[in-house]
Parts: C-alpha cells; sequence; structure tokens
C-alpha cells in the first residue's frame, strides 16, 4: 500500500523528467540552428555593408536622388543598409524554420516557410515600385524644364500629373507582383480621374462663359 502511494506521486515526476530528457537534444539542436543563423547573418550583413562602402553606394544613388526617396518613403536615406538589413532576415528567418521544424512547430513552421516563399515577390514589388518612383521623377523633371526653356505655363501641373500617373501605374504592377488583384484600385483611380476632369470642365466652363457667349454671337450675328 505505502508502495503504491509512494509510485502515485513519484511517477508522474519521473514522466516528466523522462519527456524533458527526450527533448534535450532536440531543443539543443534548435537553439544551435539559431546561433549559427544568428553568426551567419551578421556576417553576411557585414560583408554587404563593407563591400557597398567601399564602391561607395550611397554615394552614387545619393546623385540620382534615391537616397531621398527613400527617406520620404520612410526607409532610411542608406541604400547599404536596406540590403544588409534584408539579407541579415532573410537568414535568420530560414534558419528559424529549421528550428522551429528541429521542435516540431509545424504551424510555426509553416507561416515562417510561407513569408520566406513571399518575400523575393514583395522584392520584387517593392524594386518595382521604387523604379516607377525614380521614372516618375525624371519624367516630372523633363516636363518641367521643357516648359521653362518654352516659357510654358502650368509645367508644374503637367509635371505632377504625369509624375502621379507613372507611380500609380508601377503601383498597380506592383501590386500584380505580390498577387493582389487592382481592378477595385483601378476603377477608383478611374473615377478620380473621371470626376477631376469633370470639375475640370465644369470650372473652365464657368470660367469662360463671356468668352464663349461673346464667340457665339460673332458667329450667329448675320453677315451684311
Amino acid at each position: 500500500m505505502g508502495r503504491n502511494l509512494i509510485r502515485l506521486f513519484v511517477d508522474p515526476f519521473l514522466g516528466a523528467y523522462d519527456r524533458f530528457a527526450g527533448a534535450v537534444p532536440t531543443l539543443a539542436a534548435a537553439l544551435l540552428l539559431l546561433l549559427v543563423g544568428m553568426f551567419l547573418a551578421r556576417a553576411v550583413r557585414t560583408i554587404i555593408e563593407a563591400t557597398l562602402g567601399k564602391i561607395r553606394l550611397d554615394d552614387h544613388t545619393c546623385r540620382v536622388g534615391i537616397n531621398e526617396i527613400l527617406s520620404r518613403l520612410g526607409l532610411g536615406k542608406s541604400p547599404t543598409f536596406i540590403f544588409a538589413w534584408v539579407a541579415h532576415w532573410f537568414i535568420l528567418m530560414l534558419f528559424i524554420v529549421s528550428a522551429a521544424n528541429a521542435v516540431n512547430m509545424p504551424v510555426v513552421s509553416e507561416m515562417l516557410e510561407r513569408f520566406v516563399s513571399l518575400l523575393p515577390a514583395f522584392i520584387s514589388a517593392v524594386l518595382i515600385l521604387f523604379g516607377g518612383l525614380l521614372f516618375g521623377r525624371l519624367v516630372a523633371h523633363i516636363l518641367r524644364n521643357a516648359a521653362a526653356a518654352n516659357s510654358i505655363r502650368g509645367g508644374s501641373i503637367v509635371a505632377a500629373a504625369a509624375q502621379t500617373v507613372v507611380v500609380a501605374a508601377a503601383g498597380i504592377i506592383a501590386l500584380e507582383q505580390i498577387g493582389v488583384r487592382p481592378e477595385i484600385l483601378i476603377s477608383a483611380i478611374q473615377i478620380l480621374i473621371g470626376s477631376i476632369g469633370l470639375a475640370l470642365a465644369i470650372a473652365l466652363g464657368l470660367g469662360a462663359k463671356d468668352i464663349a457667349a461673346e464667340h457665339m454671337r460673332e458667329l450667329l450675328r448675320p453677315r451684311k
């Protein structure tokens, strides 16, 4: 009776100890994977920063206005930092997925694997949008200079409109790249453009009604 009572209290602790002892190698392997991933990610980040620093990438991108666009987007002023940061976390996420698989956490592993699989498409979308911003800025700059050189009024408005169209087109392509169907956005843009056009037409009509009336009187005046 006494032995049974003792075993009643001891067996749960022994079972917990056995499960813990059996899980120690797996936990150690997962921890080792995380440590290796952190070390490798940090090493790759340092190498990228050093390499891009030697070729003075930030100075070259600053001359063409890339750094200013990055700053306006809230991504910082250094393309070198962005490349190094993306590489660092991409490598680290791969090792986190491996560690999650090692400790038999399929939910976490599947989520991270899905994120890692979407990362290339996301990077492509960001690059497309970034290229659209640069091209839109270039088009706006050319239009402003052309308007100024030919003494044409309204050059800034035309340049801003052209830049907006280019950026919007790049944004739609970027959304398609990550699998988002932009039909609703396209419809909204079409409605917005139509509304702006209607408003401009009404404003022009109201502002030029006296001129239009004068022309109509000239046309309808009987000839002698």
